[in-house]
């Protein structure tokens, strides 16, 4: 006890002199105290902050699904119920979105996102994050799996040689778990190699002798397999690395996917996006004002700079300059230097307001860097409408006419709209004494439809133009106010698969009024009208121009019809001739669509009087010869047919011997397609006088005009639209 006692008195003795000299301990010690109590606290918000901007950005998605369905709701022409149904679409629209080709998602992870697939709707209505939140867990695990394969696969050569397939099941399929995912992911990259190994081998390959060849293999399959790992990679780091962060991404996707189950053509619009739609419509789209060129030896190249473009203006860049890095303002440098052109060209239409450093590498071999900022340039010869003299037998005009452009923001009352510069290049064909006129709507996607039908009262002498259907039942028609037309002569429209809305709307009005012979292939069938809204639920059709959002939504208002109260949607407009289509080969159209708005029939416009029939009949039975026997036509149907007879995925062998040969066996089934019969020998392509004296001033567009003329002149539905001209002048 007396050990206890005196062991107690130590203690006791030394918690006084403790508590004495407390004092004297803070004050040596305090400025430690509060610099550690800093280093803690700011270690705590640097573990908490991203969770908190995690949740932040996931609430922020949740509330935009959220209006972006109130708002369609408020604005759509024909909004879908949000049900279990529009739930299981939704499901399915976002993985297609977020993994076109089920290579990241093994079956486990869609059963474990499944549980959400009936109840989305529940999801967006209480705004709730629970699917976006394992959603972005699952694809940011994925990814990051994908991309060190893609690593490893970067390192070890491909075996060309062996015996390996990538069977229609597991390309059209999820696989069954994360080790089949990265056997599949292998297998598509290789097979993507062998594709381009074929798609890019020499004219004279087949002439080379078998070492010349194993040769020329040995060192291009190196170079192949490097190329499309490394674009593998970028692909999957522009998602995971992006530099607004993976739940970014995938809330764009969400909302997207949302936006896309209404209809095709209702979309939401980041920022850059919304600047992007409205720049392909007006006819000055922001530009850094170089033309490029793919570079033999992968990559790109510049190969023409556009005069007063911000590229020309830089006095840095020339002609063959080769890129090696883009690097937008806040983001990350990327490597370009073996992208293909589609790579290319997407980057730079991922913004049209933020500054670009370019890393070029000059002919010399020298290195530079150069920033841009896009502009709207003046005088871009590309995007105008452009027009010719076909002069033979007949003297026919030729105006080629690539969107219905308009300026957005400007109000000039259409000066600057496309109509009007249909009307002025009209005028100038006048003068050069025409007979006959071709207008050319091929590949035009449509755009402004005020533009065009402004441009469909060019050639009638007023009355309706089309017709328009909202959520209403009233019935709005379209008008061309003005009495008189610029030009009442022989008219032929030229049209495929891929004119669209205001391009149909112009060529069915003009069929209906027996004021046209349509020449050419069924178009697209989108006869929707769109509206670009700011992403506030208080705004409407009057106001929403002064309200600004972060981001916007694109939503069908309403429905098109033509005069007849017929529609072109799904069905598209029929030509009166129709010209086999190489595009039959290669698009999916409207009704293809899985969430396209069906189609319907309204009364015909009262005041609607057509013109005295054609001779439509007669016309085709004219030049149905040329067109049975055009070596080009023929060359096209061929193709058309062999791709209907490869549709669906099948198995592909991921041999390179096995490659060669399916190679040597396209090569002795397709003869090509041969533009010798395309070559017009009953006219010659000239310019009018305006344009004359405009290349004698400006010797850049000469070359650009030379490759248009020839393009013309090798032009198949061309020449047969000038028979039909001359056919139709003496009937």
């Amino acid at each position: 006890m007396l050990g206890i006692r005196l062991c107690r008195t130590c203690l006791n003795n030394a918690a006084t002199y403790f508590y004495f000299f407390i004092p004297y301990f803070l004050a040596i010690f305090q400025p430690v105290f509060k610099l550690m109590k800093a280093i803690v606290s700011a270690l705590i918000v640097f573990m908490i902050m991203p969770y908190l901007s995690y949740g932040q950005t996931l609430d922020k998605t949740a509330n935009e699904a959220y209006i972006l369905v109130r708002m369609v709701n408020k604005f759509h022409v024909e909004p879908r119920e949000l049900n279990s149904a529009f739930s299981i679409g939704l499901f399915n629209n976002m993985l297609n979105k977020a993994d076109p080709e089920k290579l990241f998602f093994t079956k486990n992870d869609i059963n474990r996102l499944g549980i959400y697939s009936s109840i989305l709707d529940k999801e967006i209505k209480q705004r709730k994050t629970g699917y976006l939140a394992l959603f972005i867990n699952i694809y940011s695990q994925r990814l990051a799996q994908a991309d060190s394969i893609a690593y490893q696969m970067a390192k070890r050569p491909f075996d060309f040689y062996a015996a390996e397939k990538l069977t229609a099941a597991e390309d059209t399929s999820y696989p069954a778990s994360v080790t089949a995912m990265l056997l599949k992911l292998h297998k598509k990259v290789k097979a993507e190699a062998l594709t381009e190994l074929t798609d890019n081998l020499p004219g004279k390959f087949k002439s080379l002798t078998a070492p010349k060849q194993k040769q020329y293999l040995d060192s291009a399959t190196i170079a192949v397999q490097k190329k499309v790992t490394a674009s593998f990679q970028r692909k999957i780091n522009s998602i995971l690395h992006n530099p607004y962060g993976l739940t970014h991404v995938v809330g764009n996707i969400y909302c997207e996917a949302i936006a896309s189950i209404f209809d095709p053509h209702t979309e939401f619009f980041p920022p850059d996006e919304k600047e992007n739609f409205e720049s392909e419509l007006g006819k000055q789209p922001f530009v850094f004002g170089f033309k490029i060129k793919a570079n033999k030896n992968g990559g790109v190249l510049i190969d023409n700079l556009q005069p007063g473009s911000p590229a020309y203006k830089s006095g840095k860049l020339n002609k063959g300059d080769k890129f090696m890095t883009m690097q937008w303002e806040g983001g990350q440098p990327v490597d370009v230097s073996d992208v293909t052109i589609h790579e290319f060209t997407s980057l730079m239409d991922e913004s049209n307001h933020k500054i670009a450093s370019f890393t070029m590498k000059k002919l010399d071999g020298s290195i530079i860097q150069v920033a841009l900022e896009k502009e709207q340039v003046t005088g871009d010869d590309d995007d105008k409408v452009k027009s010719f003299i076909l002069k033979g037998e007949n003297t026919v005009g030729y105006i080629y006419l690539p969107a219905f452009y308009q300026d957005w923001e400007d109000n000039n009352d259409g000066l600057n709209g496309c109509a009007n510069d249909v009307g002025r290049e009209i005028l100038k064909l006048k003068k050069e004494n025409i007979n006959g006129l071709i207008l050319d709507l091929r590949y035009n996607g449509g755009g402004s439809v005020q533009e065009a039908t402004e441009l469909a009262g060019i050639f009638i002498d007023g009355g309706p133009v089309a017709q328009v259907k909202g959520r209403e039942a009233k019935v709005f028609t379209l008008k061309d106010a003005d009495r008189g037309t610029i030009y009442d002569g022989p008219l032929v429209i030229l049209v495929n698969g891929y004119s669209a809305s205001a391009s149909e709307l112009v060529a069915g009005t003009l069929q209906d009024y027996n004021r046209a012979v349509i020449v050419g292939a069924p178009t697209y069938g989108k006869a929707t009208m769109q509206m670009v809204l700011p992403m506030d639920t208080s705004v409407n059709q009057e106001n929403y121009a002064q309200t600004h959002t972060e981001n916007y939504l694109k939503v069908t208002i309403s429905k098109l019809y033509r005069v007849t109260g017929n529609s072109a949607q799904f069905k598209g407009v029929q030509p009166d001739i129709v010209l086999p289509d190489v595009l039959d080969a290669y698009i999916t159209k409207e009704a293809d669509e899985p969430f396209a708005l069906r189609p319907n029939i309204i009364g015909a416009n009262k005041y609607y009087v057509p013109s005295p029939p054609l001779p439509i009949k007669t016309l085709a039975q004219s030049v149905q010869t040329a067109i049975d026997t055009n070596s080009y036509f023929k060359a096209v149907k061929k193709i058309v047919t062999a791709s209907k007879q490869k549709s669906g995925v099948k198995d592909l062998s991921l041999n390179l011997k096995d490659a060669l040969a399916d190679y040597e066996s396209d090569i002795d089934k397709d003869d090509g397609i041969d533009f010798a019969d395309a070559v017009s020998k009953k006219f010659t392509v000239q310019n009018n006088q305006y344009e004359l004296e405009r290349l004698r001033a400006d010797p850049n567009l000469t070359a650009l005009n030379e490759e248009f003329s020839k393009q013309i002149a090798a032009d198949a539905d061309i020449k047969i639209a000038f028979e039909v001209l001359a056919t139709l002048k003496k009937l």
